[in-house]
């Protein structure tokens, strides 16, 4: 099987959608999606994903605390994760809820 994106991503992919097709049953497809439901929604498939895979939820010992000083700030796994889970959720509500300005308004 030929990948297009990162193992993470088909991981987390079907979490995010079943996740968005509960908040959608409960919420009949309204627009208006409060912070606190995307927050809930995102750390829903989170939790999922730390229970799959416990090393998202840890950054390397090497980089903890005593580098943060000279160099960059490191935001870890988990800032990256929440992300992309994020953008994949906020990326299938806006297909859902506005399919034809989605796709370019070509249909």
């Amino acid at each position: 099987m030929d990948y297009n994106y990162p193992e993470l991503y088909y991981r987390i992919y079907p979490k995010a959608i079943d996740s968005v097709n509960r908040y959608l049953e409960n919420n009949n497809y309204n627009s208006n999606i409060s912070d606190k439901d995307m927050e809930a929604m995102i750390d829903e498939v989170y939790e999922k994903m730390v229970y799959e895979c416990p090393e998202i939820d840890e950054d390397p010992i090497e980089r903890r605390g005593r580098y943060r000083v000279t160099q960059r700030p490191f935001y870890g796994r988990r800032r990256l994760v929440r992300d992309i889970i994020s953008i994949i959720i906020i990326s299938e509500l806006i297909r859902r809820l506005n399919p034809y300005e989605f796709y370019g308004g070509q249909y």
